[in-house]
């Protein structure tokens, strides 16, 4: 089964993105995700589960799931996420720059936040892509087993 991982938790349907740090496990019947900060589990059971997708060139994984009849998605970062809310999400600090304001001699600030972000996600990913494709097919596997499917 799935050995316990360090990882960080984003639900990615909700308003703004929350990375949460914690352990990402499994039992035989959901995946399990504890808080690191305080008691608080996620849990999946495997027959919610919809999808298990890898994030290519990074060291991310999303899961969707679905609860009372709504579909949902999740992602799991395996290394710590870049700055999620410096992409011109609402909220910010009232007298920060316009991330968006572009001049004909310089991209805007989002675009290069965009970048930068995508840059240290392809550089952390070279360890820990066998990681993420181990988990990804446990977590498949699992799935499969819930539903009674032949492997």
């Amino acid at each position: 089964m799935i050995e316990p991982t360090v990882a960080w938790m984003v639900h990615l349907d909700r308003g703004t993105p929350d990375e949460i740090e914690g352990t990402l496990s499994a039992n035989e019947w959901e995946l399990v995700f504890t808080d690191a900060a305080s008691p608080e589990t996620a849990r999946f059971p495997f027959v919610d589960i919809v999808s298990v997708k890898r994030v290519l060139g990074s060291p991310v994984f999303t899961v969707g799931w679905r609860r009372d009849d709504e579909t949902r998605r999740t992602a799991f970062y395996l290394t710590r996420p870049p700055p999620l809310g410096t992409l011109g999400s609402p909220g910010g600090p009232p007298n920060a720059r316009d991330l968006t304001v572009a001049t004909p001699f310089r991209r805007s600030g989002r675009w290069r936040q965009r970048r930068e972000n995508t840059r240290y996600l392809a550089a952390t990913s070279v360890s820990l892509k066998d990681r993420r494709d181990a988990l990804v097919t446990q977590i498949r596997a699992a799935m499969k087993q819930a539903r009674g499917e032949a492997s």
